[in-house]
């Protein structure tokens, strides 16, 4: 039997060396955590693995198989092997969940891993931010990237907003539209959504129900006109067509367009209704067209809002806007740890209740 000790900042790093050194037969056989010398956290996992070699076995006797027999097999088994393969990679993640959960020795930390779990937040991000659940601390302070609310009253800002096909970010630029113009700023509103029949209605609608100037911006020529007619704009709010990551035509013609236009962020918006996989193909993408932001919508949509914060840490960029509801400028909001603890803690109410 082999005995080695991993080590690694938090547990399910440890975790993690343990499975890609020997594999999910390892057997754990405990958990400490230690301070180093600079006074930081350790998690030492001690893992074993029996080395004794299987017995070999008779081989069995082929049996010559006709083409026709082969086909006709062949989708059973190819099924069969992905069921298979199905169970044993469920099997993992729940035992990764299973050692996370143990390894929090306090009761209320552990009922805290239970809750996030159950909103979608992966084990190992619901292991870091357990104790602050817990203890009805900020959530996410320090896995999730935070970013600073913009303002428009100290300076002009582009803010361009891109994103799967439907997925609110018109109804958010008219929340934002709506919610900047009541306390005084000047806006302007402009949709790169020139090719799509009907793709400019919906915000054209709004501009003129806020009395807010409205610009199509098809070509690269139309940029710097806009720019000129947009000088004392203090905010400038860019629509977008919607694309995929099967179909990014459209996000490639519209990329030179967003150059032009002097973006100064840039959002990436996701719909929290979304399957969490289709989310990470999006955010797989996003690096081609630089968006520099998250921002998520209809988070009144789903059972599991916490799916947007695996998307967070997988991306790696700061959060912005939420949005959760069509009625404008209400149900919108800048997403902060306090903003994020307060929206788990209710999702996780309503799904106990």
């Amino acid at each position: 039997m082999r005995i080695k000790v991993f080590t690694a900042p938090h547990l399910h790093e440890a975790l993690a060396k343990v499975r890609k050194d020997m594999g999910p037969e390892a057997l754990i056989l405990d958990r400490q955590q230690s301070k180093d010398a600079s006074g930081s956290s350790l998690w030492h996992v001690h893992a074993a693995l029996d080395n004794s070699n299987p017995v070999e076995t008779a081989k069995p006797t082929v049996k010559e198989v006709k083409p026709t027999e082969t086909r006709a097999q062949a989708s059973p088994h190819v099924d069969a092997t992905i069921r298979r393969l199905e169970r044993l990679v469920e099997g993992l993640g729940n035992r990764e969940s299973d050692s996370l959960r143990q390894a929090l020795t306090d009761n209320a930390e552990q009922l805290a891993f239970d809750h996030l779990s159950k909103l979608g937040i992966a084990a190992s991000h619901a292991f870091d931010m357990a104790g602050d659940f817990a203890q009805r601390k900020p959530t996410g302070s320090k896995t999730i990237r935070w970013s600073r609310r913009i303002n428009p009253g100290q300076q002009q800002h582009t803010v361009l907003f891109s994103g799967p096909a439907g997925c609110g970010k018109s109804t958010l630029i008219a929340k934002l539209a709506a919610h900047y113009s009541m306390k005084g700023i000047r806006i302007a509103l402009i949709s790169t959504d020139t090719e799509r029949m009907g793709g400019l209605d919906s915000l054209k609608a709004y501009a003129s129900t806020l009395g807010v100037p409205f610009f199509p911006l098809n070509k690269l020529s139309d940029a710097a006109n806009i720019l000129r007619q947009t000088q004392s704009a203090q905010l400038l709010l860019i629509d977008s067509e919607g694309w995929s990551p099967r179909r990014d035509i459209g996000l490639r013609r519209q990329t030179g367009l967003w150059d032009a236009m002097q973006c100064t962020e840039r959002f990436l918006v996701l719909p929290a209704n979304m399957d969490e996989e289709d989310g990470m193909q999006l955010l797989a993408h996003h690096t081609a067209s630089a968006m520099t932001h998250l921002a998520f919508s209809k988070l009144d949509e789903t059972q599991k809002p916490g799916k947007i914060v695996n998307w967070s840490i997988a991306a790696g960029m700061p959060l912005g806007y939420c949005s959760f509801g069509p009625e404008v400028p209400e149900q919108m909001g800048w997403l902060t740890d306090q903003a994020l603890t307060a929206m788990l803690s209710k999702a996780s109410r309503d799904v106990t209740a």
